[in-house]
C-alpha cells in the first residue's frame, strides 16, 4: 500500500542504508566468532605505497595543498557539469535562461578570483 511516488524512493533510502550497514555488520559477527584476527602480523601493518618500502614512518607530515587544489578541481569540475544540461536546451528556454547562466559562470569566476587571490592555487 505504498503510494507510487514514495515506493522507488523508499526502496532507494533502504538500499543506501543495507549497503554500509551490511559489511559493518558482518565484520562485527565474524570479530565475535573469532573468525577475524584480532592482531595481524607485522607485514599486516605495514605501510604499502604501490609495491614500494615505505622509508620512515608513515605519521609523516605531508603538504595538505594537495587535496586543497584536488577539492578545487572537484568542486569547479561539477559546477561546470551543471552547464551542460542547460546547453543542451539553450535553443528553447530563451533570454532568462542565458542570463541565468551568465550569472552562474560568474558566480563561479568570483569563487575561482577568491581562491587565487588568497594564494590557495599557488605551490609555495
Amino acid at each position: 500500500m505504498i503510494p507510487e511516488q514514495f515506493g522507488r524512493v523508499g526502496v532507494l533510502f533502504g538500499f543506501a542504508l543495507l549497503f554500509p550497514a551490511i559489511p559493518l555488520i558482518a565484520s562485527y559477527v565474524f570479530y565475535r566468532l573469532r573468525l577475524r584476527p584480532e592482531h595481524p602480523d607485522p607485514i599486516k601493518r605495514a605501510t604499502y605505497e604501490c609495491g614500494v618500502e615505505a622509508e620512515g614512518s608513515s605519521w609523516g607530515r605531508f603538504n595538505a595543498r594537495y587535496y586543497i587544489v584536488a577539492l578545487a578541481f572537484v568542486i569547479f569540475d561539477v559546477e561546470v557539469v551543471f552547464l551542460f544540461p542547460w546547453a543542451t536546451v539553450f535553443a528553447g528556454m530563451g533570454w532568462v535562461a542565458y542570463f541565468e547562466a551568465v550569472l552562474f559562470v560568474g558566480v563561479l569566476a568570483l569563487g575561482l578570483g577568491y581562491a587565487w587571490r588568497r594564494g590557495a592555487l599557488e605551490w609555495r
